[in-house]
This record gives C-alpha cells, structure tokens and sequence, in this order.
C-alpha cells in the first residue's frame, strides 16, 4: 500500500474546493485498512474517509489528516425470499452503477435515487434520499471495521439510528467504524409491474415524475422506466459536477410547525409544502430561496444554479470561505424573509 503526503483535495471534490490532505491511500482490502490505521496512530494523525466527495465541503489549506480513499468492491446476493433479495454491496462501489445492476436485476428499492453521486459506504452515512425515498428504508444492515478493537461486524438498521439526511455514522459513531460494505434488502418486480403487488415507489407520486410518465401516456412504469424518469428530470435540474462544480443540494428542506407552514401558505397559496405527522410540515428549501428572490443570483466566485436554487455552484477558483459567505447570506435573506432557519446539508471538513 502506498501513502502519499501533501495531496491536492479539489480533485477528490465535486465542488473542486480544498486544500490538500497531508496523507493519502486508496485501501482495496482490509489488509491496507489495517496499515492505514497503523501508519495514522504512529503519525497521531486523525483519519478522514474519503468516498466520491460529493458531498463535503474540505477547507482551505493543509488537512491534518491521513484520508483514505475506500474502493473495497463486490456485488452479490446473499440471501432471497419470495418477494425479496438482499444484496450486499462494497463500499466503494459506485453509487450509481449500483442502482443500474440492481435495476437490470428487477430489484425494486433504489430506482428513485439514481443518479445520485457517490459511492455504497457513503449512503448510510448520509442517508441519502429524494422523491419521497430514502436509502434506510432498503438497508438490511451496514458491514463495518471497529477502528479501535479491528473487529468486522454488521449493524443493523435500527442501530444505525436513521433520521432525515442523519444516521449514527454521523453522531455517535463519527470516526469509530470504517464502512466495508452494505446488505440492501430489495423487492423483486412482477412481470406485470412493480405497483401491481401493492408497492409503488414514492416517486410515482410525485407531480413531476408523474407529468413525465402523462407525457408519455405510461400508466404502469417498469423499474427500468422509471430510472430512466429519474436521470432525464435530475438532469433538467441539477448540474452535472464534471461540468459545474457543486455538491448537489447544499440545504436541507425545514421541517416546521405546520402553524408557522400556513402562515407562508397564506401569502403563496400554491405552494407545494409535505404535511407530516405530528403537526410538521416539510418546507423544500430551494422553494423558500427562489422565493426570497435568489434563484440565479451570483455571490462572485459562487452562486445559486439557475435551474435549481438548492445548488451552490463554484464558477471558478472559488474557496469555501466564498462558499461558506454565499451560503451565510442566502440563509440571511431566507431568515429575514420566512423566520425560517436553513442547515447546511453537506459536511464540513476543517
């Protein structure tokens, strides 16, 4: 295993932000997760895990710290029920490509969060979610390496303590495992439909998925149909980061008393707010930025995509103390105008 020092972070970003990472290894195999570990306890280094970066914000300068690249592969199924199969994925496998197999495979679960960037490992920790699903509704449990003890065991769902964009990986348990792999319990597609046995994805209920499949006179979307519904509307939205620098949606939709939802909902009677349980109500946060007039607007070397007001963008050479003053003076101006507090959705490397 090869460890290099001073190595430059913006071409581990998608927002190409970043200084450099003083340590730095792709780990394949739990034999180089071992050595990394070592090499950072002799260093007194503290250890980052670097997934597709595409959603973390890495400061300017020199990171203490010895990141390691996870690419553990593999892709197999491990058990199978009547209706079910559970498939156990290595961390570093492409996110995508993921929900690709399994797609091809009539596994149903994933389809409504393809095209999303990233790799396997990363999906717990963020809980990553849109049109109405989230990952934790398929993960049976997550594989992982007990940085103190060297042990590999999984946890399960419910010990992963998901929540909204949240799981333990990013509370308690930050900096304690290192992700090998996850077991995704998916549905299996009937030959006349998946919404024929009784499971429609969330994302067929959604108004612009379902003027996609209007538009196209299909009633009854195969997975395959779907997915493709899925990339062609992410791609009318959201930035490509090979093209435009961005780390997707850089805040969190507001989950707000439902009093202080119909106080908005008087002066914009067509909104489109989610009504919860318990008197909450979800706010989508691009809703509240375009609507304090900020859609578009540039902050110099960031600004607001055009076509989505949740994407930060980074025209060129932008630090994240551009970043991070863009991102204080939308959450200014949305405060001001709505009451409402924005929260970043990426994490913060210092």
């Amino acid at each position: 295993m090869k460890i290099d020092e001073y190595v430059d972070i913006k071409q581990y970003s998608s927002l190409k932000v970043g200084g450099q990472f003083q340590y730095f290894a792709v780990i394949d195999k739990i034999a180089d997760l071992i050595e990394a570990l070592s090499f950072a306890k002799e260093k007194d280094v503290k250890i980052f895990i670097l997934g597709g970066g595409s959603n973390i914000v890495f400061r300017d300068g020199a990171i203490n710290a010895l990141a390691l690249k996870i690419e553990i592969k593999g892709f197999e199924v491990v058990s199978e029920g009547d209706n079910y199969t559970d498939i156990k994925v290595g961390a570093g496998e492409n996110w995508d490509q993921t929900v690709s197999k399994a797609v091809s495979m009539g596994l149903s679960g994933l389809e409504s969060l393809s095209a999303i960037p990233g790799t396997v490992g990363a999906s717990p920790v963020q809980n990553i979610g849109a049109y109405g699903s989230e990952v934790k509704d398929t993960i049976k449990e997550v594989e992982v390496y007990e940085i103190e003890t060297g042990e590999i065991f999984n946890i399960s769902n419910k010990d992963c303590k998901f929540g909204y964009r949240d799981s333990i990986f990013k509370n308690e348990a930050k900096g304690k495992y290192v992700i090998m792999g996850v077991i995704y319990r998916l549905l299996k597609e009937t030959t006349d439909g998946i919404v024929s046995r009784g499971h429609t994805p969330t994302a067929l209920s959604y108004p612009g998925v379902m003027k996609y499949f209007d538009g196209k006179k299909i009633e009854n979307p195969s997975l395959e149909q779907t997915r493709e519904a899925i990339i062609d509307i992410r791609r009318e939205k959201l930035p490509n980061p090979i093209e435009v620098p961005n780390v997707g949606s850089f805040f969190k939709n507001p989950i707000v008393l439902s009093v202080v939802a119909d106080k908005i909902l008087n002066e914009f009677s067509n909104a489109k707010f989610f009504e919860l349980e318990d008197g909450l109500t979800k706010i989508p946060a691009g809703w509240l930025i375009e609507n304090a007039g900020l859609k578009g607007k540039s902050f110099g070397s960031v600004s607001i995509y055009d076509k989505n007001a949740l994407v930060l963008v980074n025209n060129g050479n932008a630090t994240s103390e551009d970043i991070f003053r863009a991102r204080d003076e939308i959450m200014r101006i949305v405060k001001e105008k709505f009451g409402i507090a924005l929260e970043q959705e990426p994490e913060y490397l210092k």
